[in-house]
């Protein structure tokens, strides 16, 4: 998987990448919920995909 990196946040978002900086200070879970959806797009996770992920580490934990 791909991570995401202040630059291209700060490309998408029309911003700076100080200001998604700042963000970490100020608003640091604004700055976390973009950062999970920038990294969901990025690799090309929708909600279906999120869900089935979720279910399958719930079986997975099950099997421990």
């Amino acid at each position: 998987m791909k991570d995401i990196t202040y630059k291209e946040l700060a490309k998408d978002l029309n911003k700076s990448e100080a200001t998604l900086k700042n963000w970490k200070q100020k608003f640091p879970i604004l700055l976390e919920y973009v950062k999970t959806g920038a990294f969901c797009k990025k690799n090309n996770l929708d909600i279906e995909r999120i869900k089935k992920l979720a279910e399958l580490q719930e079986v997975i934990k099950g099997k421990d």
